[in-house]
């Protein structure tokens, strides 16, 4: 599955479960969290910057040199500013490679040699802290597996011995980015998942449009242009006129079918924004609301957290986009029920919100 997905994205949050978690259980029936967290030590994934911090299958680690190359040490941290930083942390990403050569994975409190920089936001930080990001995001470090929500670091070098020299290819990302969004529009400033230009992003385009990798999509009533990658075009001839099941599913705010907010409001119709950072005065609904996928529709919007401590998954609001019919309500409160039980708890309160 996430070979088909081509990326899931990780996340620190977890209101309701992590983002991964709730992505793959999904799509993959009878799926648990130990599934994908035991592909870690049989060194079959690797995490890096795509659309974010994600899960990759490692036959892909090679597509993002480009990236690593652009995040060298040369370029993240002599490009940092303020006096004597790179002293500190070029002195921690020596201590750490040193244990990590010595004692092989640990995780980043292990670490810790007591220094203190100014990271990435502003904050005071441990050096050694921030040294391991600057050797992640240049590919040095890897993430070689996890405890619970703590990363065990290794050096890519002992983890990985047997991957091959890679070469920056810019292509092969962007191949990667549309086989990942299958529908995709040149306005998207994550295009291929590097940073370029509007000019730059239609321009990457044109030799895919060339070589029949890429269609244009006219979609009646939508501004925007969008392109379908060829391969999903016999699929959806195949679909046409078949009636989609009502199944419904609880999409995480980071499912991969949300990741670009303009595309879910041009192909449902549905206008979602994660409102986590959004100051509470302003926000519309909530922090960490659910959308609801009903068939071929989304229907609703669900805010509900998960409260460890009473052993319970409680919903505080639903909106419908609709009038819901109360089948349809039923079937929400079994999916929410069936969630809840997935993490083994119960679900507050047991019968639909009027």
């Amino acid at each position: 599955m996430l070979r088909r997905l081509e990326a899931v994205q990780r996340d620190p949050v977890n209101v309701v479960a992590p983002n991964h978690h709730l992505v793959l259980r999904n799509r993959l029936r009878g799926y648990r969290a130990e599934h994908l967290e035991a592909l870690y030590p049989k060194r079959r994934v690797f995490e890096y910057w795509a659309q974010a911090r994600c899960v990759l299958p490692i036959e892909d680690w090679g597509v993002f040199e480009l990236r690593r190359q652009r995040w060298r040490l040369e370029h993240t941290v002599q490009g940092r500013r303020g006096e004597g930083y790179a002293g500190e942390i070029y002195a921690a990403i020596e201590y750490v490679r040193s244990r990590l050569e010595a004692e092989g994975p640990l995780p980043a409190r292990a670490l810790d040699n007591g220094k203190k920089v100014r990271g990435y936001w502003g904050f005071t930080a441990k050096a050694t802290s921030q040294a391991i990001e600057h050797l992640w995001e240049a590919g040095e470090l890897v993430v070689a597996y996890r405890k619970g929500d703590e990363r065990h670091f290794a050096l890519a070098s002992r983890w990985f011995p047997e991957l091959p020299p890679a070469t920056a290819d810019p292509q092969a990302k962007l191949l990667k980015f549309v086989r990942a969004y299958g529908v995709l529009d040149a306005g998207d400033p994550r295009l291929g998942w590097l940073p370029m230009a509007a000019a730059e992003r239609r321009a990457a385009l044109e030799p895919l449009l060339r070589q029949g990798v890429v269609l244009p999509l006219h979609l009646e009533g939508v501004r925007r242009h969008y392109y379908l990658w060829a391969e999903l075009l016999p699929l959806l001839e195949a679909l046409q006129g078949a009636e989609v099941a009502p199944r419904l599913t609880l999409l995480s705010p980071l499912d991969n079918l949300l990741w670009r907010r303009e595309r879910v409001q041009d192909l449902w119709g549905f206008d979602y924004r994660w409102e986590i950072y959004v100051p509470e005065p302003k926000r519309r609904y909530g922090p960490y609301v659910l959308p609801v996928l009903e068939g071929e529709h989304l229907v609703a919007r669900v805010d509900a957290r998960t409260e460890r401590a009473q052993g319970r998954l409680r919903v505080r609001q639903v909106w419908w986009e609709r009038r819901p019919r109360a089948k349809q309500a039923a079937r929400l409160w079994q999916a929410l029920a069936e969630l809840a039980r997935s993490q083994g708890l119960e679900l507050e309160p047991a019968r639909p919100i009027p």
